[in-house]
């Protein structure tokens, strides 16, 4: 049960997270009723707590329809990947001649515990996830703009939600967790140009997953041939 204050905002909260970990697939038809009871709300907040979701780009409406969450164009994602590269390389380059020792302390805690979280069976997808945005929003945080952090925040669900579905996630995270590595010693030198280039290997790596992701949905699976 939620807490009966700021409903529609704590709702917001709630499943908004709930579709960026996965939860809800791309496509899912969402039911009011269903939500409303799941979160011990009436249906205002829930339909308040779905406008927004639909500003951000996460949730579809459609009349005599009903509300699905966002069926993504591959166009989008890819388009997504090149804003969020472009944000991050930017704040890149603004954060690194001003981070603090206890800065970078901040951001090697959090790789700490993905690299533990990737050592556990089963593995917390989730768990993670919410890690790897915070070491990202953390390096757009540190170059101290509030504008352009509003910018990167409504870029990310896109690709979160991009990534929902992904039959092999302990994979994919393991493989581009060397990339957090990357980025975090470059970081912790003060090395702009190694920063930049392991975020371009993030977002190539993330490229290379939702080509496939995306093949696989339309075609099957890729299968190697003999």
């Amino acid at each position: 049960m939620i807490d009966t204050s700021a409903l529609a905002t704590q709702v917001y909260k709630e499943l908004r997270n709930e579709i960026i970990c996965g939860i809800f697939s791309p496509g899912e038809k969402l039911d009011i009723i269903e939500l409303a009871n799941k979160y011990g709300v009436s249906r205002s907040p829930v339909k308040e707590a779905v406008n927004q979701l639909v500003h951000d780009g996460l949730v579809e409406i459609f009349p005599r329809k009903g509300t699905y969450i966002t069926q993504l164009r591959f166009k989008d994602c890819m388009e997504a990947l090149d804003a969020r590269f472009m944000v991050e390389t930017w704040a890149a380059a603004q954060a690194i001649e001003h981070l603090s020792d206890e800065q970078i302390e901040d951001m090697k805690q959090i790789i700490e515990k993905m690299d533990s979280l990737l050592r556990v069976q089963p593995f917390s997808y989730e768990s993670y996830s919410k890690l790897d945005k915070e070491f990202h929003q953390l390096l757009v945080q540190y170059a101290r703009n509030h504008k352009v952090q509003n910018i990167y925040d409504s870029i990310n669900p896109i690709i979160s939600l991009a990534r929902v579905g992904y039959s092999e996630v302990f994979e994919n995270s393991l493989k581009r967790h060397k990339d957090h590595h990357n980025m975090f010693e470059a970081l912790k030198n003060r090395d702009l140009s190694s920063l930049i280039e392991a975020l371009q290997q993030h977002k190539r790596s993330l490229e290379e997953d939702i080509i496939l992701h995306w093949n696989e949905q339309l075609f099957g699976p890729i299968e190697e041939s003999n």
